[in-house]
């Protein structure tokens, strides 16, 4: 699962975005669900949603929406497969968080490239009648040594990958090249639980937490 994480636009690394330059967004430490967010839609940084809400969600009790895809059914359920064929896009990150279990308490961990590079994220987008976008973020199982933290991990493309991501290939070769994920370039470490509440958007989410020994 990634439900919640950190953005500050790298125009030196979206370059390959036609709008950069004329694209403003405030830098934000603490992204939850139901965000507005820019995704790079048509080689353009548009503002979306963050979360879908298919017409079968919203008649359950308090639904929450698809802020999240998984990549193992993205061609098996009809939620996702029309999407992954022909509205994919990604989402640009500064860092993630998850959360671990620990001495029966939740604590927080931030991700983030180790040269503080901008990350990104495949993702899916659906356009609303009302005009809106709305997106969510695929995720996979998580590999070593990120699945020590959690057994999800948002889908990070290279930039070989992002061409691809983005072409008109075959999706079932585009489903097989995903397989495949390379997170070495990732760290991680713990962090405040002052980013447990989404009201909580300053920098120091992002430090290294150290504990004050007693």
């Amino acid at each position: 699962m990634c439900g919640r994480y950190y953005l500050e636009i790298s125009k030196k690394d979206m370059s390959f975005v036609d709008n950069i330059n004329n694209y403003n967004f405030d830098t934000s430490y603490n992204i939850s669900p139901q965000s507005s967010v820019p995704a790079i839609i048509d080689n353009k940084l548009i503002t979306t949603t963050w979360g879908y809400f298919p017409r079968w969600l919203k008649n359950q009790d308090n639904p929450r929406s698809l802020f999240n895809s998984r990549y193992e059914s993205l061609l098996e359920k009809r939620t996702f497969t029309s999407a992954f064929k022909n509205n994919r896009c990604l989402i640009p990150l500064s860092g993630w968080y998850e959360w671990k279990t620990e001495a029966e308490s939740r604590q927080p961990y931030f991700f983030y490239e180790k040269n503080k590079l901008q990350l990104f994220a495949a993702g899916l987008y659906w356009n609303r009648s009302n005009g809106d976008i709305e997106i969510s973020i695929i995720t996979k199982e998580a590999l070593p040594p990120l699945d020590s933290i959690h057994n999800r991990s948002p889908i990070i493309l290279t930039h070989t990958q992002i061409e691809e991501w983005l072409s008109d290939k075959d999706v079932n070769k585009i489903y097989d090249d995903l397989k495949e994920i390379d997170y070495s370039n990732i760290l991680f470490h713990k962090v405040d639980k002052a980013v447990n509440n989404t009201k909580n958007k300053n920098s120091s989410l992002i430090k290294k937490y150290e504990e004050v020994p007693f």
